[in-house]
């Protein structure tokens, strides 16, 4: 299962629905889902298992597979997005996106447990890795 990210601003300071779709139409590679559910075939069962769409989802388009992937889901206050790979790896799609569109909305990116990220070398940021696990991370 993949670890969540947040593009945020606070509660005080809430992303509204209109600040985030007009980030993502400032932003390259970036666009609103314009379907009704998200739709995907498990490649074992060829099942098709399809998940109603939210007012706010965007997608990333994959440079190296020349297609779009469901990324981003808005949710009211917030935007949240899975990350299947490693946040320090800052060429991926997702990662570019995310610290573009952050930036676009003077907001930061935020783990599930309220930890920071560096917008530019997506590793966690010292000062919140102390305050919620009690020591920095050893320097890589």
């Amino acid at each position: 299962m993949a670890y969540h990210l947040h593009i945020e601003r606070g509660k005080e300071n809430p992303v509204a629905l209109s600040e985030w779709r007009a980030a993502i139409d400032g932003t390259q590679d970036v666009r609103l889902f314009a379907a009704a559910a998200h739709t995907i075939t498990n490649p074992e069962t060829k099942e098709v298992i399809s998940v109603n769409s939210r007012e706010g989802d965007a997608e990333v388009f994959f440079p190296e597979s020349g297609r779009w992937h469901s990324v981003f889901r808005w949710y009211g206050h917030s935007i949240e997005f899975a990350v299947r790979f490693p946040t320090t790896e800052t060429s991926h799609p997702v990662w570019q996106a995310a610290v573009a569109l952050a930036t676009r909305l003077s907001a930061v990116i935020r783990g599930d447990e309220g930890e920071g990220y560096d917008l530019q070398t997506g590793r966690w940021l010292e000062s919140d890795y102390a305050r919620h696990w009690g020591a920095a991370p050893e320097k890589a």
